[in-house]
């Protein structure tokens, strides 16, 4: 994964698998501690204790369709690298969630990537989720819920031209929040 927004596509890819009816997404830049937290949190099947362990191996999956699954060790390896961590909590039948830190004043911290782009992708591909995103920087936040869209008359994103304009809605706020902090913050 060469950016965050693959990564955040991989993983919310788990959760979709994994029957998720909702899915919370989150990018929280604590630009004091130069760190960025990466969240994705689903009310699909959970695991056990026993496949959480074996998550980071290369060589396992769930899948059946190949025989690695290679998207957990890499959001653990390029979070590592930075100097910051990995964490999954899972129950059995309530629930995952994976949370990336990553050290922003680290050169080898991944760059955002197409944030936007990728979100309304999720979107258009699964209108039956529940899909909620926020993005905060100290004390700025942009949020983005698929409940909040469908009560503002928002359903059909498979539209081009909605979907573009909530992709240029997305990028719009997010600029926003870079351009309202206080403090210098390093955009990974």
């Amino acid at each position: 994964m060469v950016d965050l927004a693959m990564h955040m596509m991989d993983i919310v890819q788990n959760s979709i698998r994994a029957n998720a009816t909702k899915i919370e997404i989150d990018f929280l830049e604590d630009s004091q501690n130069a760190t960025l937290t990466f969240s994705v949190k689903d009310n699909g099947s959970g695991m056990t204790s026993v496949t959480i362990e074996k998550l980071e191996d290369p060589f396992f999956t769930t899948r059946t369709t190949r025989r690695v699954g290679l998207g957990v060790p890499f959001l653990k390896m390029s979070s590592e690298q930075t100097g910051g961590s990995l964490k999954i909590q899972s129950d059995l039948g309530t629930g995952t969630e994976i949370e990336a830190v990553y050290k922003t004043d680290n050169p080898d911290c991944l760059p955002l990537g197409d944030l936007s782009g990728y979100l309304v992708l999720l979107l258009i591909g699964n209108p039956e989720i529940h899909f909620s995103f926020r993005y905060r920087i100290d004390e700025y936040e942009f949020s983005l819920d698929t409940q909040e869209l469908a009560e503002q008359g928002i359903t059909e994103l498979s539209n081009n031209e909605m979907a573009s304009a909530v992709k240029e809605y997305i990028n719009e706020n997010l600029k926003e929040i870079y351009a309202n902090r206080k403090t210098e913050s390093y955009l990974c």
